[in-house]
C-alpha cells in the first residue's frame, strides 16, 4: 500500500479534532503521513478561511500553509468565480465563508443577487431563510457548501450546514449544487491540486455518507475514523464499507 499511496487527504472535524482539543497524536502521525507523501486537509467545515485553519492546526504543533488547506468555503469561491465572473451573492454562512468569497473577488450583499449561498450559521433565522427563498424563486441560483447533518465539537454533535440548507430547500422546493463532500466538484479540485491519479489517494475521513462515499465513487482508498460522526455500529449497518477501519488517526 505505500508504495502506491502518493497522496494522504484528511478530514479535519473528528479526525484531527474535536472542536477545540486535537485528537491524540494526530500531529506525530501526520508528521509520519508526510513521509510518505503529500498530507491534503479537506473540510466541509464554510466558517473558516483557509488561513484559519492553518492557525489552528499550528496551535495543535501540525505544521500546516494555506496551500494545504481545502474547504467547502475555498471551492465555492472558485466555483462561482470561474462560473459567474459577474455574479452577486447572498451568504447564508459565517464570516469565514464571506472572507473566501472576497479573496477570490466574489461580490456579496443582501439585493440584487443571482447566487444564494448557504454554509454553517450559527445566527440563522426566519429574516435570512425569507431572503433566500424569495432570491432562488426569482431565478438565482442555489448552492450549499455541504449538506452535513451535523458538527463534531468537543461537546458532541451540534446542528450542521445541511440543517440551513434543508430550511432552504424546503422553502423554495429547489436543490442546491453541493461544492463538499461527497461531491465530484470537491473531488475534482483535490485531485486537480495533488496531481495523482486517484488510486493513489487514501482519503482518512470520519464519515461514510461524504468521506467514504466521495473516496469509493472515485476510485481512492478509503480510512474511516472512529474519533467523529461514525460509530461502530452506524458502520456495521451500513452498505458502504471503507478499505481500512481506524479506532484514531
Amino acid at each position: 500500500m505505500e508504495k502506491q499511496t502518493k497522496a494522504f487527504v484528511l478530514d479535519l472535524d473528528g479526525v484531527v479534532y474535536r472542536g477545540s482539543e486535537a485528537v491524540p497524536n494526530a500531529s506525530k502521525r501526520i508528521a509520519a503521513l508526510r513521509e510518505k507523501g503529500r498530507v491534503l486537509f479537506l473540510t466541509n467545515n464554510s466558517t473558516r478561511t483557509r488561513a484559519e485553519y492553518v492557525e489552528k492546526l499550528l496551535r495543535f504543533g501540525i505544521p500546516a500553509q494555506v496551500e494545504d488547506v481545502v474547504t467547502s468555503a475555498y471551492i465555492a469561491a472558485n466555483y462561482i468565480r470561474e462560473r459567474s465572473p459577474e455574479a452577486k451573492v447572498y451568504v447564508i454562512g459565517e464570516e469565514g465563508l464571506k472572507r473566501e468569497l472576497e479573496a477570490r473577488g466574489v461580490k456579496t450583499g443582501d439585493e440584487g443577487c443571482t447566487v444564494v449561498l448557504v454554509g454553517l450559521d450559527r445566527e440563522f433565522d426566519y429574516r435570512k431563510l425569507t431572503l433566500a427563498a424569495d432570491l432562488i424563486r426569482r431565478g438565482a441560483e442555489f448552492i450549499a457548501t455541504n449538506t452535513d447533518a451535523t458538527l463534531i465539537t468537543e461537546k458532541g454533535l451540534l446542528p450542521g450546514a445541511g440543517a440551513m440548507v434543508a430550511a432552504v430547500r424546503a422553502a423554495t422546493g429547489k436543490e442546491p449544487v453541493v461544492m463538499g463532500k461527497p461531491s465530484d466538484i470537491a473531488a475534482d479540485a483535490v485531485l486537480k491540486i495533488l496531481g495523482v491519479e486517484p488510486r493513489e489517494v487514501l482519503l482518512i475521513g470520519d464519515r461514510l455518507e461524504t468521506d467514504i462515499a466521495m473516496g469509493k465513487k472515485w476510485g481512492m482508498r478509503t480510512a474511516l475514523v472512529l474519533t467523529g460522526a461514525t460509530s461502530q455500529e452506524e458502520l456495521n449497518r451500513s452498505t458502504l464499507k471503507p478499505d481500512f477501519v481506524l479506532e484514531s488517526l
